[in-house]
Order: structure tokens, then C-alpha cells, then sequence
């Protein structure tokens, strides 16, 4: 049987079309009519209270005639003072027509107020008034602040005047509420609000002749309209009329979206039974598409645990009611590429976990392995031991018979090694206790590493080296060279709860157990690290005076150019008794010894010989050094830095000086200082591994600072992490902004190094490019970028940036 998967598609169109039509004609059709109803009912509102307001008007008019008269008789009977309060007319006077000065009149309270109108009014009122006829002003404040409209005539020597307060116009607009936000409005024929539900408005009076609704009514319009309120900040419609004689303007008004909601509230019922059709039509079809849906989402949930496993498992489908030909068979697909793809990732994950030469788990492995173990072990009766193996003479044994007899000696002691973890195992078992299996791991070259929980014992410990190490010097008796070890041994967690900082500890131990003359065993303790940091720096004293460092390199690409534009000098150091030393091992014991200081003005002059080297050969690049914090704070630091430049004759726009962070925290005013002169002097300033530790905006905006080297944990995070990504974008953005160019360090894929140009780094270094180089390594290198057989993401042609 056939999947139709349209079927549920145009199932629910074939019924929620017409549905749909009829609901929209329905409501269009119910919004017409609620319309139509409402512009009658706004429109006979409006006339009504023009009605009203005329009546009041007329009202008006007869009381002021009436109590005129009487004044200009001479009479001012007291029962009128009730006729005006009927009205809400204040009083009514005659002013002289000179100065205003009143000659006589009536007021509601029975009590004169007022002897003279105020120069301002009095003369408003006289531009308007008429001899045939009362005529009444626009809205005014009185004295109180109080709105007032003014009925004003004139006679042969003096002006009638009343004062009309605003109650009656007030109480006719609160008259007319209806909906949340359905008012009336009354206006005078100036367009000011004489009435109104926004109280502000009344009170000072505001004009809003502007609104075109507004501007009708003042021109004696009656009619319906559509406009926008600033008042309640919505579309309205409303019904208006003005009042012939006094220009008063009336509206009647009402936001649209009531009318809309009434409608939609109306049109529930209808939605009622449009939702029990698409409820039946959703029951009709649910089946189908449950029977469809559920073996597709059972392979989608598969799917998605695997990729969070990161392993792909086989799925069975269930089947929903009906059985589809094409799921089953899509089923067996996936299974069949599930088994393939598995056979495949074992085999990468055993390649990407161990090492090739002796099979043994690699740094990648045991840093994995070690995590969990040495979390564990903060429980008490959890420890163990990291045991570091360093093959002596391996670079002999290498040199005399060879890379294959060099490879069987590490395979045969990788052998040896593996017996004596399993040969701990019944040693070790602690009744009612599990403890994790031994680990041995290659880490690299001749060195090799052994984790074992459980092995606590001082005694234990000393008799379980003194094994390995008479083991491994009875491993190869065949070689001619006599095989032997140099064994360190680190404690957790008592000397580190990661596994770097054991490995560091196990490592000093191991340089000890060197100096002792090899084949010998050392169990870390704080005494011999601190024995082992002052020996380093007395023994690199001496190889700086032996001329036994030298420096390599490593390429920095311009991504605009898509050239070598520097080279960064990584100092090296093969110890006369220890072999090479790696500088995470021995450059952290420098601190801020003097040591570390002769060690920065070494490189400063060897890179600067160097870069002659390279300048010779056609190669103009700029030199990046690092020095050290406390080195590059130092008083003298500048002065010697300038003593060997003007030795050598170097030019200091060719050398850029990294620092990192901690100089500024180590002394930030001296750090501005040496900043501030070293960019004087032409040199390039670089702040290395930005992006770790306590990375502060704030100071880098002052300093004179050209680059910034993101550090490489920024880049590999960057491409799995949108987090991380999202702060090395603004990272860069923020450098570009205050004039620095950004290095991204660390790059070690292709897809690195595009994600790193396409989010503006302005220069690029890492292994993916090349690893560091001895001098005349480089020169061959950067020979060979002019090619065809350069580096893929180097261009051979050059090109204008």
C-alpha cells in the first residue's frame, strides 16, 4: 500500500476552504452592517446634542436680553440671581465702553465680584460684539482659571456682558458614554476644546482645529467621518454637527476597533461551530496521519539521540494502524547505513584515540578517561597516582639502529607497561570498592603516562616504580644501548585535581629523577618544585651564555592579501643533561626571576639577527616577539630593548612586541607608560591571548595598542558554540572600532581559517598553515608560497588590498 501524503493536506483544504470563505463573508458582511449602525447612531447622538446645546443657547440669549433690560432700566431685582444660576451664567453687567468699568449688574452669588473687566478681555470682547444681536465669545479663563464663555452686546453707552461657566457643556458631554472609549467632544468655533473626557485638555484649553473632523464642524458641516484621536491615540469614527449663532461644534465619538471587537465578539457562535467542523475534519484525518506520522517521528527522535550520543543506533518503527511499504523499507535503508556508518566510526574513533605505533590510548584518550577519575577521587580512600615514563636514550637508540628498532622499543615498553597495570589489579582490590581500571597512555615521542586509582600507599607506590623501572631496563636486552627510564610520579588529589597540573608535578618530578643520573624514580613534593624552578633558571642562565636556545617561527597570514606578512619567534631549548624541554614546562618556572628577563633580551637580539637573515633572502616580514609582564614593566626594559636595536642597526617598525594582559594588571600605570613610549618609537604592540582571563574593554581603549591576538580557545569554540561565536564576532567588530587589527591564533583547519576571515580577523596563524619553523626552514617554506605548490588559502598572484 502506497503512502498518499497528500491526502490529509487536501482533506483539511477541501474543508476548511469554503469554511474559511464563509467566515470571512460572514464577518465583513456583520462588520458593514455594525457600521451602518453605528454611523446613524453617532450621527443622531451628534444632532441631538446640538439640539440640546441650541436650546441652551436660546436659553441664553432670552435670560441676557431679559436681565439687560432690566439693568439699563436702572433695575436689578434679586430674583434674577436665580435665573442666571439656572443657566450657569455667573452674572451679567454693563461695562462703560471707555475703560471697562462696570456700571451695574447681577450675579448669581447675590455679590458683586468684580468693579472692572480686565483691559485684555474687555477688549477681545469688543471686537466681537453686535448692537442687533448677543454674541458669545470663544473658551476663556477667568480670573480662577476657570473656563468661561462670554455673552456679549452693545448698547449706546456701555456693553452687556455675561459670564457663562462650562458646567452645563461639561455635564452634556459626560452625558454620552458608551463602549470603553466612546465620548463626546464639544468644541467653540476657534476649534478649543470647550468640553471633553480628557480632563488636561479642558483645562488648558487646548486647540484642535488640526483635526480634520474638527475643521469641519467649525466651517458648520454636519455629517460622519473617520480620524485618528490623538487623545486616546486610535482610529475613531464619530458622528458631528455645529450649533448655527454660537459656532459651537459637537462629536460624537468612538474608537474602530470597538466596533471590530464587537463584531468578532458576536461572530463567537459562529466560530463555535467552524471549529467543531475542523474538529471533525481533524478526527477524520488523524488517523491517516498518525498511521503516517509516528514510524517517521520514531526515526526523527533516533536520529536526534544519536547526534546528542553522538552514536547511531538501529531503529524499529512503530507502525500507527496502517502499515506503509515505503516506511519498512525506508526503515531497513537507514538500519543498513546505521551499521555501515558504525563499523566506519569505530574504526576513525580508535584512529583518533590511540596512538598508531604502540596501539596505546593518546593524550585526546586519557584526557577523557582521566576527568571523571580524578573528579571522583576528591571522596576520600579515591586517589591514586599519575606515573610519567620518559624513555632515556631514545634519540640514541633512534639514531644508531634506526626509526623501525626505535618503534619496536616503544612497542615492546608500551607492552611491558600494560603487565605491570595489569598486574596491579588483584593488588589493588579494596573489598566492596570499584575502582577504575589502570590507564596507560602515549603522549608523545619517548614519554610515556600511567593513571592508577587506588595506589595510595607510600610503600605501594615506591615498590610498584622500583618494578616498572626494572621492567623497562629488561625490555630490549637485544639494544646496545642498555634501554632505561626516568620515571616522575605526581599524587591525586593531593598534587593537583586535573590531570594538567599532575602531569606538571609528575614532570618535575621526572626532571629530577634525569638529574640524578637517569634510571631513577622521583615522587613529586612541594620542596623539589621549588628546587626544580631555581635549577631551571640557573641551568638556562648558562645555556644563554652557552648559545644553546634558538628560536623558531611560525607565519602570521594577512587575510586581505592572503600573504605571509610576519613571523612570530618561539624560543627552544635542547638541554645539555635533559634533551628538549618543552616551554609549558620550564617558561612558567621563569616567573618574574631575572632569568625571565635575560631570556626576553636573547630572543630581542636573535629574532633581530634573524630577520636580517630573512631580509637577505628577499623576505621582508616584521618579527613578533613575546616578552614576559614583569619584563616588559621593568624600568630598563626600553632603554635595553633600544641598546640592542641600535647595535644591530634594526629598524623598530619591523619588530611588534606581545604582551599579554597580566602587565597591566602587574602595574597598570607603568604598562601605559612602556605602551605609550614603545608606539612613540615606531615599534608595533600586540596584546597576546585576548579573549582569556580577565579581558578588560576599559583599559585596551586607552592604550596605543595595533593587534590584538584572539586566543585559540575563541577560534576552536567559536564553530560549535554560538555563544562563543557571537563574542569573538563583537570581539572583532570592538577592535576595528577603536583602530586595532585582530591575529587569530590556533587555526588548525581550513574551515577555521574561512569562519576566522569571514568574521573580519585581519590576520590569521596556526598549524594549519605551518607549525614553527627553524630559520632556514622558514626561508625554504616562504620560497615555496610563490609557487603553484603553496599553501591552498595562500595566493600565488599578488594583489592590492
Amino acid at each position: 500500500m502506497k503512502i498518499r501524503s497528500y491526502l490529509v493536506f487536501f482533506l483539511l483544504i477541501a474543508t476548511l476552504l469554503p469554511t474559511l470563505i464563509f467566515s470571512i463573508w460572514s464577518y465583513h458582511d456583520a462588520v458593514s452592517r455594525e457600521f451602518a449602525e453605528v454611523e446613524d447612531r453617532h450621527l443622531l447622538l451628534a444632532r441631538k446634542t446640538g439640539f440640546a446645546l441650541d436650546r441652551y443657547q436660546r436659553n441664553l440669549a432670552t435670560t441676557f436680553n431679559t436681565v439687560t433690560s432690566s439693568l439699563v432700566r436702572g433695575q436689578s431685582p434679586s430674583e434674577l440671581s436665580g435665573l442666571l444660576a439656572q443657566f450657569d451664567m455667573c452674572c451679567v453687567f454693563l461695562a462703560d465702553k471707555a475703560d471697562g468699568r462696570i456700571d451695574g449688574g447681577i450675579w448669581a452669588s447675590g455679590t458683586e465680584i468684580i468693579q472692572q473687566v480686565p483691559p485684555d478681555q474687555f477688549a477681545d470682547l469688543k471686537m466681537i460684539a453686535r448692537k442687533d444681536m448677543p454674541v458669545y465669545s470663544n473658551v476663556k479663563a477667568s480670573k480662577d482659571n476657570r473656563n468661561y464663555v462670554f455673552v456679549v452686546r452693545e448698547l449706546d453707552d456701555h456693553y452687556a456682558i455675561a459670564e457663562i461657566s462650562s458646567a452645563y457643556f461639561t455635564k452634556l458631554s459626560q452625558s454620552i458614554i458608551f463602549g470603553e472609549k466612546g465620548h463626546a467632544a464639544i468644541v467653540d468655533r476657534s476649534g478649543t476644546v470647550i468640553a471633553h473626557p480628557r480632563q488636561e485638555w479642558v483645562d488648558t484649553r487646548k486647540n484642535i482645529s488640526q483635526i480634520p473632523i474638527v475643521a469641519r464642524m467649525m466651517i458648520g458641516e454636519t455629517g460622519i467621518a473617520e480620524f485618528f484621536s490623538p487623545a486616546v491615540d486610535k482610529e475613531m469614527i464619530a458622528g458631528f454637527t455645529s450649533v448655527p449663532g454660537p459656532g459651537w461644534g459637537v462629536m460624537v465619538a468612538q474608537p474602530v476597533s470597538e466596533i471590530y471587537e464587537k463584531v468578532a465578539k458576536n461572530q463567537s457562535s459562529l466560530l463555535l461551530i467552524i471549529g467543531g467542523a475542523v474538529l471533525a475534519t481533524i478526527a477524520i484525518g488523524l488517523f491517516l496521519a498518525r498511521s503516517l506520522s509516528r514510524p517517521l517521528e520514531d526515526l526523527a527522535r533516533a536520529t536526534h539521540i544519536s547526534g546528542q550520543h553522538q552514536k547511531l543506533a538501529p531503529v524499529k518503527p512503530r507502525c500507527g494502524g496502517l502499515r506503509f511499504r515505503e516506511i519498512a523499507d525506508f526503515c531497513d535503508s537507514y538500519n543498513t547505513m546505521v551499521a555501515r556508518m558504525t563499523r566506519a566510526g569505530e574504526q576513525i574513533e580508535k584512529l583518533a584515540y590511540s596512538d598508531n605505533v604502540t596501539g596505546l590510548p593518546n593524550r585526546d584518550h586519557l584526557q577523557s578517561v582521566a576527568e571523571p577519575i580524578l573528579r571522583e577521587a576528591r571522596v576520600p580512600d579515591r586517589g591514586g597516582i599519575v606515573v610519567l615514563i620518559d624513555l632515556d636514550n631514545f634519540k640514541e637508540i633512534n639514531d644508531l639502529h634506526g626509526h623501525h628498532a626505535g618503534d619496536l622499543h616503544l612497542k615492546t615498553c608500551a607492552h611491558t607497561l600494560l603487565e605491570m597495570a595489569d598486574s596491579l589489579d588483584l593488588e589493588r582490590s579494596v573489598p566492596g570498592s570499584a575502582f577504575a581500571p589502570p590507564l596507560v597512555a602515549r603522549i608523545g615521542g619517548d614519554e610515556f603516562i600511567m593513571l592508577i586509582q587506588g595506589l595510595v600507599s607510600d610503600t605501594r607506590i615506591q615498590s610498584f616504580l622500583e618494578r616498572v623501572l626494572a621492567a623497562l631496563a629488561a625490555s630490549n636486552p637485544e639494544l646496545s644501548i642498555p634501554p632505561s627510564a626516568s620515571i616522575g610520579c605526581a599524587r591525586f588529589p593531593e598534587h593537583g585535581q586535573t590531570l594538567e597540573d599532575l602531569t606538571k608535578r609528575a614532570d618535575v618530578a621526572m626532571y629530577h629523577a634525569k638529574r640524578a643520573g637517569k634510571n631513577r624514580m622521583h615522587v613529586f613534593s612541594p620542596e623539589i618544585d621549588r628546587q626544580s624552578a631555581a635549577e631551571i633558571r640557573r641551568d638556562l642562565i648558562s645555556a644563554i651564555k652557552d648559545d644553546r636556545l634558538f628560536l623558531e617561527y611560525q607565519p602570521k597570514i594577512c587575510t586581505t592579501r592572503r600573504k605571509v606578512v610576519s613571523v612570530e619567534a618561539l624560543v627552544r631549548w635542547e638541554h645539555l643533561e635533559l634533551g628538549y624541554l618543552s616551554p609549558e614546562y620550564w617558561i612558567p618556572m621563569l616567573g618574574a626571576s631575572n632569568a625571565m628577563n635575560r631570556l626576553g633580551e636573547w630572543v630581542i637580539g636573535q629574532a633581530m639577527k634573524d630577520h636580517t637573515l630573512l631580509l637577505e633572502q628577499g623576505h621582508d616580514l616584521w618579527m613578533s616577539i613575546n616578552i614576559g609582564s614583569n619584563h616588559f614593566i621593568s624600568p630598563d626594559f626600553i632603554d635595553t630593548l633600544e641598546s640592542i636595536r641600535s647595535e644591530l642597526g634594526f629598524d623598530s617598525a619591523q619588530l611588534e612586541i606581545e604582551v599579554t594582559e597580566d602587565a597591566l594588571f602587574a602595574s597598570e600605570q607603568r604598562a601605559l607608560s612602556t605602551f605609550t613610549r614603545l608606539h612613540e618609537l615606531g615599534y608595533k604592540v600586540s596584546i597576546d591571548d585576548f579573549g582569556t582571563g580577565y579581558s578588560n574593554i576599559t583599559r585596551l581603549a586607552g592604550l596605543p595598542v595595533g593587534y590584538l591576538k584572539l586566543d585559540h580557545s575563541l577560534i576552536a569554540g567559536a564553530s560549535g558554540d554560538p555563544r562563543i561565536r557571537t563574542i569573538l564576532a563583537s570581539t572583532i567588530d570592538m577592535a576595528q572600532k577603536l583602530g586595532c587589527k585582530t591575529v587569530a591564533e590556533g587555526i588548525e583547519t581550513r574551515e577555521q581559517a574561512e569562519f576566522a576571515t569571514h568574521l573580519g580577523a585581519n590576520a590569521l596563524q596556526g598549524r594549519y598553515f605551518s607549525g614553527a619553523l627553524p630559520v632556514r626552514e622558514l626561508m625554504s617554506w616562504l620560497d615555496l608560497q610563490d609557487s603553484s605548490s603553496g599553501h591552498a588559502y595562500l595566493r600565488p598572484e599578488p594583489e592590492t588590498v
